[in-house]
């Protein structure tokens, strides 16, 4: 009985190992307004991993009391949440260029299971995004469906001003304060990111 007792444990910290958190990133920018950028990244990533059923993913509304700012302890964030594994980064633009650096933490042991860089064009931000959810995938252990494959592999745009757009009027939709003032907004932006790729 000694024994059974304590697999229970170990049986159960398998089971949420496919289990994820992505953390609001941080923005190191130059600009500060760039906030928006790191929050569209942030965003983008837990979109394509929501979008693999073999992994629970926590929603956005969960993960961003999760200030970037603050000291965070991975065992009491993944405790808190519900998950085994946490994923936080950085965002860094300038201009046309991009760094995004992102670690994968196992919160149950407070270990990091890797972590990447990246210095791309903010044409190849959807490359960054597909590649991150294929590595977490792999890292978990998660199966991937063709169908799965195919659509991670999916650009929604190749205009790099829609998707500046985009992510913008995301975050005015986003936004608590003033929601009437900021869904027009948001709504504004969408727009005119539809205009400038009619197919996004």
């Amino acid at each position: 009985a000694g024994a059974g007792y304590f697999l229970l444990p170990r049986a159960s910290a398998h089971k949420i190992d496919k289990s994820i958190a992505v953390l609001p990133f941080h923005n190191l920018s130059d600009e500060k307004e760039n906030t928006y950028f790191a929050n569209g990244i942030q965003d983008d990533i837990l979109t394509n991993l929501s979008k693999i059923g073999d992994l629970k993913v926590i929603s956005r509304m969960s993960v961003m009391s999760y200030e970037r700012d603050k000291v965070r302890n991975a065992r009491e964030v993944g405790r808190a949440l519900g998950v085994g594994t946490l994923l936080e980064g950085s965002v860094r633009r300038a201009g046309n260029r991009v760094r995004v650096s992102v670690q994968l933490i196992d919160a149950n042991e407070d270990v990091h299971i890797w972590a990447e860089d990246y210095d791309r064009e903010l044409t190849d931000v959807f490359a960054i995004q597909t590649d991150l959810a294929q590595k977490i995938a792999s890292a978990l252990q998660a199966k991937l469906s063709p169908n799965e494959k195919e659509r991670l592999g999916h650009p929604p745009t190749k205009d790099s001003d829609a998707y500046l757009l985009y992510i913008q009027a995301h975050d005015y939709a986003n936004r608590q304060d003033r929601p009437h003032e900021t869904s027009l907004k948001a709504e504004e932006l969408f727009e005119q990111a539809i205009k400038l790729d009619p197919s996004f």
